[in-house]
């Protein structure tokens, strides 16, 4: 990944509405943030990053923008397997990475889908340990883990008395 470094010491630029607009429209049709910050005229990535932290409105609008920018990515994959001068294996390799990412990005659509079913002849009690989606962007920039919230769902069991537990 190609980070733009900082073209000024000092203050980095102020939050700019139209420059914000310009990134969010960007990130809506599936480009990555990286490569907006490269494009001449665009901040370094860290103070959009930064910018984010600081504004919330800012904030919803590029959660809103990638959202929307992984249906682009989607589209992308069928554009990657139509295509006639890819080898098969470099196609596996393109579209298997952003079907991953997908996953991940917006996990409601195209996220694996878990069931559970508990057919009532065992008790079941299933946890499940999830990051914290709601993080602030700077804990990502710092390298700081969100703290993981648990979820534990129990059919009328003890759990120290259970086989069956299952840690996603």
């Amino acid at each position: 990944m190609s980070f733009k470094p900082s073209k000024k010491m000092g203050r980095p630029p102020e939050y700019n509405e139209e420059i914000a607009e310009e990134i969010c429209e960007r990130l809506s049709i599936g480009q990555t943030l990286s490569s907006i910050c490269n494009l001449e005229g665009m901040p370094n990535y860290s103070t959009v990053w930064r910018w984010e932290s600081s504004n919330e409105n800012f904030r919803n609008k590029s959660a809103h923008a990638r959202k929307i920018g992984t249906h682009a990515l989607a589209d992308d994959c069928i554009r990657i397997a139509d295509d006639p001068m890819l080898d098969a294996a470099e196609k596996r390799v393109r579209i298997d990475t952003r079907l991953r990412l997908l996953g991940k990005w917006n996990a409601r659509q195209y996220g694996d889908k878990i069931e559970i079913e508990n057919t009532g002849v065992k008790p079941l009690n299933v946890t499940f340990t999830i990051g914290d989606r709601n993080a602030e962007p700077i804990e990502l920039i710092e390298g700081r883990d969100p703290e993981p919230h648990q979820l534990e769902l129990r059919n009328g069991a003890d759990p120290e008395q259970s086989e069956t537990q299952a840690n996603v």
